[in-house]
């Protein structure tokens, strides 16, 4: 019998796995020495990640424009008029919407105080009964 094997029946050693505990870190959270939290050795390695990343932002940005402008010189008046007629139905749709909202308010206040009003005018009826 084999004093090393496992839960599984395996006859290798249990090997702790230390690839999913993450990095040991002191009590301040820094990874160097004490008193180095606020060293950062590989700075440079940062600085160019940083700045390839943001070239990659300013390719596309200048990509974009470099489109927009081109779209503008080819298609700029017909696609401003598409633009303007759009905009004008959206104009129409909130209008509508705002004077429907008018309406059913006007509605709401007229009919305010109503059940008051049928109330004095029952009331009126029954005085004129007696």
């Amino acid at each position: 019998m084999n004093d090393r094997r496992d839960d599984r029946g395996s006859d290798h050693p249990r090997h702790h796995d230390h690839r999913h505990e993450g990095p040991k870190r002191r009590d301040d959270h820094s990874p160097g020495p004490a008193d180095t939290g606020f060293l950062n050795l590989e700075i440079s390695k940062v600085i160019l990640s940083e700045a390839q990343a943001l070239a990659t932002e300013v390719g596309r940005e200048v990509l974009r424009e470099a489109i927009r402008e081109r779209l503008k010189e080819r298609l700029g008046e017909r696609l401003r008029a598409v633009g303007h007629l759009v905009a004008d139905a959206l104009a129409d749709d909130l209008e509508a919407n705002l004077a429907i909202e008018s309406k059913i308010e006007e509605h709401r206040t007229t009919r305010q105080g109503l059940d008051e009003r049928v109330r004095e005018a029952l009331s009126g009826a029954k005085r004129s009964d007696v």
